[in-house]
């Protein structure tokens, strides 16, 4: 989100039927990239990454939860 809002322009976007990925992954393929094995590296990397953000968020959430805890509990005793 942060990349996207230093750009405020966007490109094309990809058409529903895919468009031409089939000859984009082909020229991939032919320049010698597994493509199946990138496509499985991407998600990997992806899937690790929003646990990641997810697992901070969840910490954050936490601690400010604890915090206001805390400020509930002193100044009930005031």
């Amino acid at each position: 989100m942060k990349a996207l809002a230093t750009h405020t322009e966007l490109g094309e976007l990809l058409p529903i039927d895919g468009g031409n990925c089939e000859e984009v992954l082909a020229q991939f393929a032919q320049a010698g990239i597994d493509v199946n094995a990138l496509a499985a590296q991407l998600q990997n990397e992806g899937a690790e990454s929003f646990v990641k953000s997810w697992n901070d968020l969840m910490t954050v959430i936490s601690s400010k939860s604890a915090s206001l805890d805390k400020s509930v509990t002193l100044n009930a005793a005031v």
